[in-house]
């Protein structure tokens, strides 16, 4: 059993630190223009601690019902965690930031023509540098 539960802490310190663990602090600074990113990254961060709120509360009771299976069920959620977080959030390595709300706006993970990138860039922020340099562009 106590194999178990070695193998259980170290599966939920691996898939927290992958998975839920660092998506607050990297990921809200490149899926948010200079703008929104202060809230952004203030809810991502309120998000965070209360789900570390909510493990901390939680805690107790489950190893009182578990005992040596305690961690079981939190490596079984991060291990969900990281497969949704592998399989959803978009790879942002060499992308500007237009291409990055083109992923998110297609869903489907492939990038948009840039005119309508453009567009959308145009859309959601009308007077932001982007644009003034794909005005020029286009003169």
């Amino acid at each position: 059993m106590s194999y178990l539960s070695v193998v259980s802490t170290l599966a939920f310190v691996v898939f927290f630190a992958v998975g839920p663990g660092s998506i607050p602090w990297m990921i809200t600074a490149e899926l948010f223009s200079q703008g929104p990113r202060p809230s952004a990254m203030a809810i991502a961060v309120l998000v965070n601690w209360m789900a570390n709120f909510v493990v901390g509360i939680g805690f107790p009771s489950l190893k009182t019902a578990l005992e040596n299976y305690t961690f079981l069920p939190f490596s079984v959620f991060l291990a969900i965690f990281w497969i949704f977080t592998y399989k959803k959030v978009p790879e942002t390595k060499n992308k500007t930031f237009e291409e990055i709300l083109a992923l998110f706006r297609h869903g489907n993970g492939s990038i948009a023509e840039s005119s309508n990138v453009n567009e959308t860039q145009m859309q959601h922020y009308p007077n932001s540098q982007i644009n003034e340099d794909h005005s020029k562009m286009q003169k």
